[in-house]
């Protein structure tokens, strides 16, 4: 569902926020430091409840001020819409409310607004461990498997609890029971992420190709044990040296995407400028995918999006986000750099001047 209209109070130097968004193009312009990047920031910790800057939610509360608040009214249809909100003060405490009812977590407001960024740091992606490329496939996972989600926590408790176990030495026959269930959920993650690589990296191809030239282009996952083997077997085989260890070595929690072209891993060839054509691919194509399995539009979040990139890929890369008919917001000193392209596309707009803290259109 795209944002129809956005309210934002006292969230980082944004005091307060009141702005009705395309349902294309959104080009939030002004000087560094104006709030650009923070507005994009807020749309993101309405979606997911986190943000992609700090770790430290209280950062994110104004000065002088107790608490921030995000309000949106998002488009259902022509006639209809649904009102979202969340609340977090110093204390910690978190209020969300979907159609003026309260929400019991943030999973409910994520999967009725999926949102995707695309900023500064995106290039871990490729230059950073395999956390942040299962960060990107358990995203996908989440809108594509509803068994996802049980499973992930199940796996996440388990491992926990094996680890403890582990690292306190207890005898081996106080383990068989959590390593029972540790392949039993480890199993399921890894069937479910393989059908989501499966079934996206179609799409990947397609978008690769749209903006930069990636010959022989692959994916490929491995589980976090040698493949050759099940899940099972592993284990049995690893029990003295994780012992030795105090934790699992083996499993879905050591999982990485190698991204490849001819080859060759792409971080040790491609430029700035071309990771950035890439993640942007893969994320695109994430939408792409959603749209057409779940019925969900992506909403995309660019930040500076001319930075290292050339008039030619900034044309292919807002073409290729035109294309996919849905809601985009990007940040840009200039707004010039963005419509000069978009002028050539005929895709609905609209100019946001951000000015210390505050929006005009």
């Amino acid at each position: 569902m795209p944002i129809k209209i956005l309210h934002i109070t006292d969230f980082r130097n944004l005091v307060a926020i009141e702005m009705e968004s395309s349902h294309g193009l959104n080009i939030l312009c002004g000087d560094n430091g104006s709030g650009k990047t923070s507005l994009l920031e807020a749309i993101h910790y309405l979606s997911l409840g986190r943000s992609f800057r700090s770790a430290t939610p209280a950062r994110l509360i104004r000065q002088t001020t107790e608490k921030f608040s995000l309000f949106s009214q998002l488009l259902i249809d022509s006639e209809r819409q649904l009102p979202v909100g969340l609340e977090r003060d110093r204390s910690g405490s978190t209020r969300i409310r979907i159609a003026e009812k309260e929400a019991e977590s943030i999973v409910e407001l994520a999967s009725l607004l999926p949102v995707r960024i695309i900023h500064s740091q995106s290039h871990q992606l490729f230059e950073s461990g395999p956390h942040f490329r299962r960060k990107y496939l358990d995203w996908g996972l989440f809108y594509h498997f509803e068994a996802f989600l049980p499973c992930w926590r199940q796996f996440e408790r388990v491992l926990k609890q094996r680890n403890a176990l582990l690292r306190s030495q207890r005898p081996k026959r106080e383990l068989e029971g959590w390593t029972n269930e540790l392949i039993k959920y480890g199993t399921e993650l890894d069937h479910l992420r393989r059908d989501y690589i499966r079934m996206l990296t179609p799409y990947i191809k397609e978008c690769t190709d749209a903006l930069l030239s990636m010959p022989n282009f692959t994916l490929h996952y491995q589980p976090g044990w040698n493949e050759t083997l099940d899940y099972a077997t592993v284990l049995a085989h690893s029990s003295a040296e994780e012992f030795r260890f105090g934790h699992t070595l083996f499993g879905p929690h050591r999982a990485d995407l190698e991204v490849k072209s001819s080859g060759v891993a792409v971080k040790h060839f491609l430029s700035r400028g071309q990771q950035k054509l890439l993640i942007c691919a893969m994320i695109i194509a994430q939408g792409m995918l959603l749209a057409k399995l779940a019925n969900k539009r992506l909403i995309y979040l660019v930040d500076d999006l001319p930075s290292e990139l050339d008039f030619q890929s900034r044309h292919k890369l807002i073409a290729l986000l035109a294309k996919q008919q849905t809601q985009v917001f990007i940040t840009a000193v200039e707004s010039k750099t963005i419509v000069d392209v978009n002028d050539k596309l005929d895709v609905p707009m609209k100019v946001f001047h951000v000015e210390q803290g505050r929006v005009k259109s």
